[in-house]
């Protein structure tokens, strides 16, 4: 809906640049849990923490093709994966011709 709105607003032929943090294999329980291993164990209440599982349920990370399924599919065209690295993902993709 969100990606529908902001392709509806931008003129025929301008580019959206996305960028933001992805799970960098498509698997969002497994980099939860590797994230936060690298937290400070030793400020952390365990007793208080969310599991990587429940975080991945209230936090959708995304395969890269869902993402790039999700621009077509709100109207934009020519999307390309730009920068990949880590945990960030970026993509530019250009609001289709009316």
């Amino acid at each position: 809906m969100t990606l529908k709105n902001i392709q509806r607003r931008l003129k025929p032929g301008a580019r959206l640049v996305v960028a933001h943090h992805s799970a960098p294999d498509g698997t969002a329980e497994r980099w939860l849990a590797r994230s936060a291993a690298f937290a400070d164990r030793a400020s952390i209440d365990w007793g208080k923490a969310v599991s990587s599982a429940e975080i991945a349920g209230r936090l959708p990370l995304l395969s890269g093709a869902e993402e790039e399924d999700l621009l077509c599919e709100a109207g934009f065209s020519d999307v390309e994966l730009f920068y990949a690295a880590f945990s960030f993902r970026g993509w530019v993709a250009t609001v289709s011709e009316a």
